[in-house]
């Protein structure tokens, strides 16, 4: 049962969708919208929207149209600048702000570290403005209907939406179970719960784009960023992407050795890390309101993520334990973000996050609290070997494994997949 759910987690935040409403003025804002949706032109979905939001600025269904188009469009963007480059897929799906399935481009564009950078700000420029959007929405009184699998992107940036750029096809491209006949009958009911889940979104990837721009990578991506780009601004022209077709390839184990070797990043704005710290707290916030929402509901219509008297459009049910389950996880990552429960320190109790072994309820830990407030450059094979994280070790309550066990118990082996789904 729960494949069905893993079959449509990859589109991530895209799938935030939404229900028809009763009042014939808002079935035919859910018409015009799938219809500009499928277009392909979102600028022009956006202008049209935003007008339409100053022309009647109590209409929330408007701005919840405005606020999800910005969103779509801030991932065309960032997929037309993957695009433009050439990202290439196979490591590139182990880093969350690039694993969009983009098309391999046959003539790329060179690449420099500046224009990674400026790719990630623009990024989260475009989220910020799309989650102020949606923060304007009254969720008390909103509905729209959006059929997914009809959204068309310009990937390529040329002006047309082709048929292998639908959104539904380009994540089919990753996940074999998507098929586009299904995408296109694919219509998720969206109602205010759906409005703070997908902020929360929002929030998680400003958070990564902040994490991003905190920390100088331009020595890591001048030695090894021919393993994301096939054409990189380096002054090392020997390095080229490896053309081995198989077999044991001594170029590539000697770039991955650097890659690890200089996982050493500077740090360049503290600012960047005390806001990646306010998304994250934005991103629990918004998860503890769309349950909110949710659970007062009284309909079932297409629910993406259901309650416990509704089936949900995976045809996927929440029983109440799960929902009481996470608001445990939620306050547990709250506790650990504020500095109000500490990490436990692996060197003194061990290198098993999910152990049941001694750990004691107070003892030795991380403030991860004080690692975004009073960040200093990351060494990240030193942090992971204990010595990077010595600056930030204390004493008090730690967040143990018997915790996150006893936590996890009720989603029976499918936590991570229900907190991608669950947000």
């Amino acid at each position: 049962m729960f494949t069905r759910l893993l079959s449509v987690i990859p589109v991530v935040a895209v799938m935030s969708c939404f229900v028809l409403s009763e009042r014939a003025v808002q079935a035919d804002l859910s018409d015009r919208f799938n219809q500009l949706l499928g277009q392909g032109d979102l600028s022009h979905a956006e202008s049209e929207f935003e007008a339409l939001v100053k022309q009647h600025p109590d209409d929330q269904q408007a701005r919840l149209a405005l606020g999800f188009t910005q969103f779509v469009q801030a991932i065309e963007r960032l997929a037309q600048d993957q695009y433009r480059y050439g990202l290439m897929q196979q490591y590139a799906r182990q880093i969350p702000i690039a694993r969009l399935p983009v098309p391999a481009n046959p003539e790329p564009q060179q690449i420099s570290y500046d224009d990674v950078r400026q790719m990630l700000d623009r990024f989260g420029v475009q989220l910020k403005k799309a989650e102020q959007t949606l923060a304007s929405v009254n969720t008390q009184d909103v509905k729209l209907s959006l059929f997914l699998g009809r959204v068309q992107l310009d990937v390529d940036g040329n002006g047309e939406a082709a048929e292998a750029e639908s959104l539904w096809r380009m994540f089919g491209t990753i996940n074999q179970g998507l098929q586009q006949e299904q995408g296109e009958a694919f219509s998720i009911g969206m109602d205010g719960a759906d409005v703070h889940w997908l902020r929360g979104y929002c929030h998680v990837l400003m958070a990564f784009c902040d994490l991003g721009l905190a920390y100088d990578g331009r020595e890591w991506f001048e030695r090894c960023g021919h393993l994301l780009y096939p054409d990189v601004k380096t002054p090392y022209d020997f390095l080229k992407p490896s053309s081995s077709a198989g077999g044991i390839d001594p170029q590539l184990i000697a770039d991955l050795i650097a890659a690890i070797h200089l996982l050493n990043f500077p740090l360049i704005d503290q600012d960047r890390m005390r806001s990646a710290h306010s998304h994250l707290l934005g991103m629990v916030e918004q998860s503890r309101l769309s349950w909110m929402r949710g659970l007062e509901e009284t309909d079932d219509d297409r629910e993406w993520i259901p309650n416990p008297q509704q089936e949900g459009v995976l045809g996927l049910r929440v029983s109440r334990e799960v929902i009481d389950s996470w608001h445990e996880v939620l306050d547990e990552i709250e506790a650990i973000l504020k500095g109000d429960k500490l990490i436990p320190f692996w060197r003194i109790y061990g290198f098993d996050p999910f152990r049941t072994a001694e750990v004691p309820e107070q003892g030795t830990g991380i403030n991860l609290m004080r690692i975004f407030l009073d960040p200093k450059d990351l060494d990240v094979v030193l942090f992971l070997t204990g010595t990077g994280a010595a600056p930030y070790l204390e004493e008090g309550p730690l967040s143990t494994p018997a915790a996150w066990n006893r936590m996890m118990r009720v989603f029976q082996g499918e936590f991570f997949g229900f907190a991608i789904w669950f947000n």
